[in-house]
């Protein structure tokens, strides 16, 4: 918004006054869609003025919402708060506080809106800036004549680069009078595209590539993978709150949190350096495209851009989308990285963008650019005793899934079976895979084959699982509860083991 405008809003309202004239929010769709048949852009404005709506709930503001054929007009008691709730709306291209002036003539218009904006040109040079829908005369008219009015009272006119500004949209029989105007995001409603799911990291690129195909219409959820180790989850969920908070205001958006480590383990054990990050891209996309299509998402979403590293050359793109059933779209494809930052910045995810650390690399050294194909398939198939497709769906059933806007890390009440002491006697169990460093406690159960030997162990004994983030040594403390043991998972992982003295 230009400072002129910012100046219009504070001298009209401490002028004058608006006796008698209703004030309003004016919102303008997003000028795409002003370009679709008829059918497709009554859908539209239906989704818009429902999302309009809930976001207004969702503030706990009460409002009415007039949809018109190319603009919706919104009442409300708290105008400051309505105009920024509807100015994080998808498929909002503009949202103006607005005073409505109902007139019978164009004197009648002139005589009742030049009061308003005396004392706002008073000593200044001013522009009329008037738009005209429907009206019984031209916009030149209305500048020509509201600016005669108001000519004897300002330093003169200059529409180059005026001192104040005097806006208005003038209609048949009702003209609204700008006082403030913002840009909305612009793009389609929320709904109108589909829904994808969005593969999420956290850093700089992942909430930026979901902002953007949610300016097209797609409803988001959230895939965020946790590497052992390497993930940051806690992080990432926070950056996917903001998101949530930010740009799905009335509606719904999940994370769904899958446990990825055994892979990770496994490629470090068995592959080659050079193809693990690739061959972890595509376990992800496999993982992904097995959710997506479990809850009937018709694509992925990814931060990916081309070039930006070594496994985001166009070969090894390809390489890797082969392993996903789904569509992959990559908004940022073309962007470098200065741009995706200012993005982050404007949508407002930058700075806790910033906190999240980098996943760990887990090629010790060059990561090939140019895979070959049959290399990386052959790679693959070496992992299907610990990491196959049926592994897969299990991790992806057993995911955790978070919403977001209600998500209080602070407030999470853990299982009791998840402590943060190791209870007195316990057997300490350190479930991590080989891979993954040198082995703590008293007895080594990797994961991945962890379940078949259960009925190996001693039940009179009590059991204290330790993973690398506390996530897997959940789960299978969980699983052997079921089975009849006494058994515990460590909060945090093997990061607080030394810390965790017997209670």
């Amino acid at each position: 918004m230009s400072e002129t405008v910012q100046r219009t809003t504070e001298t009209v309202r401490e002028g004058a006054g608006f006796p008698g004239f209703r004030r309003g929010i004016l919102v303008r769709m997003g000028g795409e869609i002003y370009t679709k048949s008829s059918k497709t852009r009554r859908r539209f404005l239906r989704a818009l003025v429902d999302n309009i709506k809930l976001a207004l709930r969702e503030s706990g503001l009460e409002a009415t919402v007039r949809p018109e054929w190319s603009r919706v007009r919104v009442y409300a008691e708290d105008l400051r708060r309505t105009r920024e709730a509807l100015g994080r709306v998808f498929g909002v291209y503009s949202v103006a506080e607005v005073v409505e002036v109902p007139y019978a003539s164009l004197e009648d218009l002139v005589a009742k809106v030049a009061p308003m904006f005396r004392e706002h040109v008073a000593g200044r040079t001013f522009a009329v800036r008037a738009r005209r829908r429907r009206a019984p005369f031209t916009s030149q008219d209305v500048g020509r004549e509201l600016g005669a009015a108001l000519l004897p009272f300002s330093a003169g006119v200059n529409l180059d680069e005026p001192e104040a500004e005097v806006r208005l949209e003038v209609g048949r029989e009702r003209a609204f009078v700008i006082l403030e105007e913002s840009r909305g995001p612009g793009g389609f409603p929320a709904g109108t595209g589909g829904r994808a799911l969005a593969l999420f990291s956290g850093g700089f690129d992942s909430p930026v590539a979901a902002w953007q195909v949610m300016r097209r219409g797609i409803r988001v959820d959230l895939v965020i993978y946790d590497l052992g180790g390497c993930g940051q989850v806690g992080q990432a969920l926070a950056v996917a709150r903001e998101l949530a908070l930010r740009w799905a205001p009335g509606l719904e958006m999940r994370a769904n949190v899958v446990d990825l480590a055994p892979v990770v383990s496994a490629l470090v054990r068995r592959v080659d350096p050079r193809l693990r990050q690739i061959l972890l891209k595509r376990a992800m996309y496999r993982a992904g495209s097995i959710l997506a299509e479990e809850l009937g998402f018709e694509a992925l979403v990814t931060g990916e851009s081309l070039g930006q590293v070594s496994t985001q050359t166009l070969r090894n793109l390809a390489v890797a989308e082969e392993a996903a059933s789904v569509p992959v779209l990559r908004p940022l494809v073309g962007s470098d990285k200065q741009e995706i930052i200012e993005t982050a910045r404007k949508i407002g995810t930058h700075d806790v963008s910033a906190l999240v650390k980098e996943h760990c690399s887990i090629a010790t050294g060059p990561v090939e650019t140019w895979a070959d194909p049959e290399e990386v398939l052959t790679a693959e198939s070496g992992l299907d005793q610990d990491v196959d497709e049926s592994w897969l769906r299990r991790t992806v059933a057993n995911r955790r899934v978070i919403r977001l806007k209600s998500w209080d890390p602070t407030a999470e009440e853990s299982p009791d079976y998840v402590v943060d002491r190791v209870p007195e006697g316990a057997v300490v169990v350190d479930i991590r895979e080989p891979g993954e460093g040198e082995p703590v406690g008293d007895l080594r159960l990797p994961f991945s084959r962890a379940m078949e030997s259960l009925d190996r162990l001693d039940r009179s004994r009590e059991y204290l699982l330790v993973c690398a983030s506390g996530r897997r040594s959940e789960l299978l403390a969980r699983e052997m509860l079921g089975r009849g043991y006494r058994a515990y998972s460590l909060e945090g992982g093997v990061d607080r083991l030394a810390g965790a003295v017997s209670a």
